[in-house]
């Protein structure tokens, strides 16, 4: 994800006048020396003596983002938007801030106004999926994924998202193509192996969904869902002692994970293994 803009847009050039002004300049000149506080302050003066300076509302909105202030930063972008609505970078900003804060449905809403002013930027559309994603809106989120597609398909992110989205959706044989894809660009991603490996044993596919879900546990050892995940393919598979193994060792990497065997048919012959009963956090 392309973060919000980093650093204020505001310049010598800006429509503000008189004292206001120099608050505005003297803010950039702060933030672009590390004093993020003193900008704060700078541009706290600026819009004091001029509510309407969009330009301060949006640098205000950065500096707070900067602080980690996810609600001042909110509501400083907000004022941006009020003030100067056709301006992209704001309502992309105003994105950002508001899905770092949790509040997708407004996060989706400034993206998609971002995406309306301009329909070419890679990274709304990115982001606009990922919010419809997280809010179960799955056939927008795909689409809005396709739509960042056409715009760059280099990159295996934006191609695995897609994949899950489509999963949702129960499109299984699309969303192996998208996990594919992603593992094209990028083999060592190991989400992806994973995922790959839930679309292939949907499929029934189990020999190949067992070389996926290696894949991923070779990438990424210490992670218990992959390992549960291959354990349980070899146990349909009847290899029972490397399903106990892996079994084992997510058991020892998450103890939590104990509480849904019970739902797993493959592993009910399994289940009074000492390894398994010994197994502790």
């Amino acid at each position: 994800m392309k973060d919000a803009v980093n650093g204020p847009t505001s310049s010598a050039a800006s429509a503000a006048t008189g004292e206001a002004a120099l608050f505005l300049e003297e803010g950039v000149g702060r933030f672009g020396s590390g004093d993020v506080r003193g900008a704060i302050a700078a541009w706290t003066q600026a819009v004091s003596l001029d509510p309407t300076l969009a330009e301060a509302w949006f640098d205000l909105g950065t500096a707070y983002a900067d602080l980690s202030d996810l609600d001042e930063s909110a509501r400083c972008y907000r004022s941006a938007v009020t003030l100067q609505p056709d301006v992209h970078q704001s309502w992309y900003n105003l994105g950002f801030t508001c899905a770092g804060r949790g509040d997708l449905v407004a996060a989706a809403d400034a993206y998609g106004r971002a995406a309306a002013l301009n329909p070419l930027d890679y990274w709304t559309w990115y982001n606009l999926g990922n919010a419809f994603l997280d809010l179960g809106r799955l056939e927008e989120a795909a689409a809005a994924y396709r739509t960042a597609l056409d715009h760059n398909d280099g990159d295996y992110d934006v191609w695995n998202n897609l994949g899950n989205a489509l999963v949702q959706l129960e499109r299984i044989g699309e969303a192996n193509e998208c996990f594919r894809r992603a593992l094209a660009l990028n083999p060592a991603y190991d989400l992806s192996w994973n995922n790959l490996g839930n679309v292939l044993e949907e499929l029934g596919a189990l020999v190949e969904a067992q070389a996926a879900y290696e894949k991923a546990v070779e990438l990424v050892p210490d992670h218990a869902t992959y390992r549960l995940n291959l354990a349980s393919v070899l146990a349909r598979g009847s290899e029972d002692d490397r399903a106990i193994e892996h079994l084992a060792r997510a058991l020892e990497l998450a103890p939590e994970i104990r509480s849904l065997l019970p739902g797993f048919a493959e592993f009910q012959a399994l289940l009074e293994n000492p390894l398994l009963l010994t197994a502790e956090d």
